[in-house]
């Protein structure tokens, strides 16, 4: 997250979404402008827990002072189709596990081995807002506030480089920046990296982020795909969580429609009409 206050602009990273490109043209152009930036790992006392500083979910920054500059500030977002998305996590997470994995990464894709496993724990990592996830979490959770959007302008990686441009445009963004935008955008600073394709399209991949990720292609009007699980293990896992029955059978808490506890009480879990973007600037 990038805080500029002379331009009175919010940058949210949200991760896999092109946020490190846009983050350095934002600091290497603000050099002279009062900045705020968040970055690598830390505890959390407040929430009791390892975050992630560049990407913090709002359900977690909302405690934090920074949640005033959303309220006053235009705020900037890039998103991402979420199975693009989650295949460049799977990666991701393969990168910052060991130096092996590291290395094999930067010239080939996740074998289909590796990625089944990450998809696996993937619903457990959500459920426990496990740091070390952070790149498979939805979109909508860097984005939104429950169901309040706290987005004002949206660029998308698959119309980059006019997005970027766009931006300028609209918020009357410097010279200077604009241009350090319209670098990025025609792929400045990109590194080569191995074809996702293959996983991308993968049909364990594809029906888990339309599990995990279903308020994602509304509200961001992405394409979504029926899949099929073709993972013996992982399908399993997913019909447990989404069974109805009693809390303590369900194996995480956070997919079943509806949880029963104990003396028949009831929770369902409500479906979210979610908005893209504010329909306007929020009042300072």
């Amino acid at each position: 997250m990038i805080v500029d206050h002379d331009l009175e602009l919010v940058v949210l990273h949200i991760p896999k979404c092109a946020g490190t490109a846009l983050r350095r043209a934002f600091l290497e152009d603000g050099a002279e402008r009062r900045m705020e930036s968040w970055f690598d790992f830390g505890y959390d006392p407040v929430l009791k827990r390892q975050v992630d500083l560049a990407h913090r979910p709002l359900m977690d920054l909302r405690h934090t002072r920074l949640w005033r500059w959303l309220r006053r500030y235009q705020v900037i977002a890039c998103i991402r189709h979420p199975y693009d998305r989650l295949a460049s996590a799977c990666r991701e997470h393969l990168r910052q596990k060991s130096r092996a994995t590291e290395v094999q990464v930067r010239s080939q894709p996740p074998s289909e081995e590796q990625l089944l496993r990450y998809l696996r724990r993937l619903p457990a990592a959500m459920d426990a807002h496990d740091l070390r996830w952070v790149h498979g979490f939805p979109i909508h959770w860097f984005t939104h506030f429950g169901k309040r959007p706290m987005v004002d302008q949206l660029v998308r990686c698959e119309q980059f480089s006019s997005d970027l441009e766009q931006l300028g445009e609209t918020l009357s963004l410097p010279k200077s920046l604009r241009k350090r935008l319209r670098a990025v955008g025609e792929g400045e600073g990109r590194r080569e990296a191995a074809d996702l394709t293959a996983i991308r399209n993968h049909p364990d991949l594809m029906a888990l982020a339309n599990q995990l990720h279903h308020e994602d292609f509304p509200c961001f009007q992405y394409k979504q795909q029926k899949a099929e699980f073709s993972d013996l293990e992982l399908k399993q896992l997913i019909d447990a969580c989404l069974a109805i029955g009693p809390s303590h059978d369900l194996p995480l808490t956070n997919l079943t429609p509806e949880m029963r506890w104990y003396y028949g009480r009831v929770s369902p879990r409500p479906e979210l009409q979610l908005k893209p973007k504010r329909t306007k600037r929020a009042t300072k």
